[in-house]
């Protein structure tokens, strides 16, 4: 074969791999979704908590990274199911998405079998944004400056010492019967139709305490209204001086509250993909990180199997205190 053969030879071969290269990086270029014009994000909570602010700023994100239309719709009721029902009606094209909180996702199911929800089977996670600290705090009128002295103060207790919460079968009233079955003291439980009138009734002091969300207490902390004793799981950054009540010596109180947004069974991975990066494209600005803390939250940004693998471990971890332990939370 002449030289001159043997060069058109390499060309065609060096000519027919960047096509093949070419045609594949367009194949994936066109295979990507298209995302959608409009956005809706259905917060199943009330308007104007901390958990509303927390869905508006994904939303905000979305709406900004993506150059849509996204509107966020309120539909508070039955510890979330009233969204969830409603988005799983919804389309699975990216267009609906739900907020939600870690009660709703691997609490509540094992509480209720009877709301026919499985949200490891009915939703697909996109993004965990943030958790949020939640302490124990206690009536000025308790003379108690740390957990040690509540728990020995509750011990010789007639009648037995009140914790308020915001209802029954919730995370925050879960977190009393653990701390009644570490300690072995049998506080009393009065639940609340919501976590405002109990946190009024700690303010007034007809009731002893309540576990409560720390960035919603901070104002009535820091004006010594009550008393902050412990936080659940690690240390606030609003008051880290203020030591975890496993540093107190009781266990099992480790597992902080998380919100994160989550679409519908069916929903494609690259969608998934595509929605959770708009989200995290801001998640290096500090601009972002910000809002989430002045939220009274602490940025999490988990997606793909880390946000799945969380989901898995802290379902299994609430099994074990529900059924192996058997404590009561009704």
């Amino acid at each position: 074969m002449h030289c001159n053969q043997l060069d058109q030879f390499a060309r065609s071969k060096v000519l027919a791999f960047v096509f093949l290269c070419l045609s594949l990086y367009a194949g994936k270029v066109f295979s990507q979704p298209t995302p959608p014009t409009n956005i809706k994000i259905i917060i199943p909570f009330a308007p104007g908590g901390p958990t509303d602010v927390l869905g508006r700023l994904a939303a905000e994100n979305l709406q900004h990274n993506l150059k849509a239309t996204v509107i966020t719709e309120n539909r508070p009721g039955a510890n979330g199911l009233v969204g969830v029902n409603l988005m799983k009606q919804g389309p699975v094209d990216g267009s609906n998405l739900l907020f939600v909180s870690s009660g709703m996702i691997t609490f509540s199911p094992l509480m209720d079998k009877s709301t026919n929800f499985d949200p490891q089977k009915d939703l697909v996670p996109i993004i965990c944004l943030a958790q949020t600290d939640i302490g124990l705090i206690v009536a000025t009128g308790v003379n108690a400056n740390n957990l040690k002295e509540f728990l020995t103060l509750a011990k010789n207790a007639t009648p037995p010492l009140s914790l308020g919460s915001a209802g029954v079968g919730n995370i925050l009233h879960a977190y009393i019967e653990i701390l009644k079955d570490s300690s072995k003291i049998d506080f009393l439980h009065v639940p609340y139709k919501g976590a405002s009138p109990s946190f009024a009734d700690v303010l007034g002091g007809q009731i002893s305490g309540m576990f409560i969300s720390v960035s919603l207490a901070e104002q009535s902390i820091r004006a010594k209204k009550v008393r902050l004793i412990g936080v659940v799981g690690k240390r606030s950054l609003l008051f880290p001086d203020i030591p975890t009540i496993t540093e107190q010596g009781q266990q099992g109180l480790d597992v902080l509250p998380w919100f994160a947004i989550m679409g519908p069974k069916g929903m494609s991975p690259d969608m998934v993909q595509l929605i959770a990066a708009a989200i995290m494209q801001s998640s290096d600005q500090n601009d972002f990180r910000k809002k989430i803390l002045a939220a009274g939250s602490t940025p999490l940004l988990l997606t793909g199997s880390a946000f799945s693998d969380l989901i898995k471990n802290e379902t299994n971890a609430w099994s074990k205190l529900i059924f192996d332990k058997k404590i009561n939370f009704q």
